[in-house]
């Protein structure tokens, strides 16, 4: 989820707290601690999880790196393996910044999933490791179930996320068989592209240097990036804010004299974005990011609250996060037995969203910054993008979506613009529209909010299936 028009407006208004964050290591004893001379300091904990009960191989553990960062991971192998080639290994994050990407493990597209009480888990029929492998990251530190020293930007989470991946394929290199592939939702449309290029200026590195520079660094085989209603260019995305309440598919949720005031302020939002992109003045950013927040972002949380923003056909009965099922996950999470299981120390308080991580973002204006360039370097490097959006999101709307992609200038820039959308149906059922062109494709869903994987499960494994074994939609 993306979080900062949202839950940290609502969190300062309400008094919500998110939790304190633990700084104790975990004692327990792993099944393997891993190490590289080429990462000095960093080294991976592993342990066999016992939560959730499923025929799939897992693992948890934590990456611990030289700037006292420790971050979570928990593993899902893929349940079969196709006859055409290696099963790939998809990295799933949530966003926020500060959501935990356990949220995607238990309420998305993991293998078990909550019970409908929130007092156990349940096998998924919709999970994403039946043909694939599933990496479930925390990041940055101090979200979920990950802890340490302070990370507030996204570029510097690209950094410890490749060391994550070189030591997790050093001891699992099986797993380096197959393609990889970089998924997430909402703030992880910033995360994907910066991790993404970090992956592909490593790999020229390491292909510089050698194997005997690098003994022990692999390339990396990134494949493809796919982003669920993602947060990628602010400027961009925040002018059809207006158009997703009043003028959408769906009924409005504001006033006609909202939207218009909406429209005439935008010009305003986008000046002073421009203003902190020139300068990088923290001033200036800060001036654009209360601006745009105030009278464009959270519009809709201030004037009609009991609407759901991620998805505008409901309301919003579990606030912050509006969803029964995320409010039970951080409750489940949080449980004695649940970190023993999944070899977290007891004493760690599990943070569905942080609220910490959030404002930390905020105060770097990392929320103001677009991406757009590294989702550009990631094309114009050949890598496949998939960026797919439920249709009724207004936090990240697809429209939005699919206006920075046409107005994207990359090498396929007006062959994509060009292209037409077709309607994909599954099973005769009208499940939403594709644009494609070369190597990115844009996939409106109908029927869906925020979360695609919860609200049209079987479509969203259906489109998935299709992307990573590159089978044309229809």
């Amino acid at each position: 989820m993306r979080l900062f028009g949202l839950v940290a407006a609502v969190s300062l208004v309400l008094g919500i707290s998110f939790g304190a964050v633990a700084d104790d290591q975990p004692t327990k004893k792993w099944n393997h601690v891993v190490r590289s001379q080429s990462l000095p300091g960093h080294q991976l904990r592993i342990t066999k999880p016992t939560l959730c009960r499923t025929d799939a191989r897992q693992y948890s553990g934590y990456l611990d790196t030289a700037s006292d960062k420790h971050f979570f991971f928990w593993f899902f192998e893929a349940r079969k393996q196709r006859p055409c080639c290696k099963a790939p290994l998809v990295v799933w994050l949530n966003g926020g910044p500060g959501c935990s990407s356990m949220l995607g493990a238990l309420t998305e597209i993991g293998p078990c999933r909550l019970s409908d009480f929130g007092n156990s888990t349940e096998q998924n029929p919709y999970a994403w490791n039946e043909y694939s492998n599933l990496l479930f990251i925390d990041q940055p530190a101090n979200t979920g179930y990950s802890y340490g020293s302070v990370v507030n930007s996204t570029a510097s989470s690209a950094v410890d996320f490749y060391a994550l991946l070189q030591l997790f394929y050093k001891q699992f290199p099986q797993y380096g068989k197959g393609s990889l592939h970089l998924f997430g939702e909402s703030y992880a449309g910033k995360y994907i592209p910066a991790i993404g290029r970090q992956i592909l200026e490593q790999n020229k590195r390491v292909r510089q240097r050698g194997s005997a520079a690098a003994p022990d660094l692999r390339v990396l085989p990134l494949a493809s990036v796919a982003i669920g209603n993602g947060y990628v260019n602010p400027k961009v995305q925040l002018k059809y804010v207006s158009k997703m309440a009043c003028d959408s598919t769906y009924p409005p949720v504001l006033s006609q004299d909202v939207c218009r005031q909406m429209d005439l302020d935008y010009p305003v939002c986008a000046q002073k974005i421009d203003s902190c992109y020139a300068t990088g003045d923290a001033a200036q950013c800060e001036d654009a990011f209360d601006y745009c927040e105030s009278n464009i972002d959270s519009k809709l949380l201030m004037v009609n609250p009991s609407v759901n923003p991620y998805d505008v056909r409901t309301q919003c009965e579990y606030p912050p996060l509006c969803y029964k099922d995320a409010t039970q996950a951080g409750e489940f999470l949080n449980l004695a037995k649940v970190k023993r299981a999944l070899g977290v120390s007891e004493s760690l308080n599990f943070q569905a969203c942080s609220r910490t991580v959030t404002r930390g973002f905020i105060e770097t204006f990392d929320m103001m910054r677009s991406y757009e360039d590294d989702v550009v370097y990631l094309l114009n490097s050949g890598v496949r993008a998939l960026f797919y959006n439920g249709d009724a999101d207004s936090v990240c709307s697809w429209y939005g979506t699919k206006a920075m992609l046409t107005g994207m200038d990359w090498r396929h820039k007006d062959g994509f613009a060009r292209a037409p959308d077709r309607l994909w149906t599954v099973a005769g059922v009208k499940a939403g529209e594709v644009r494609a062109h070369a190597n990115l494709a844009f996939v409106r869903v109908f029927k869906a909010g925020h979360i695609v994987p919860r609200d049209q499960p079987a479509h969203a494994l259906i489109m998935i299936s299709r992307w990573l074994f590159r089978r044309r939609s229809r």
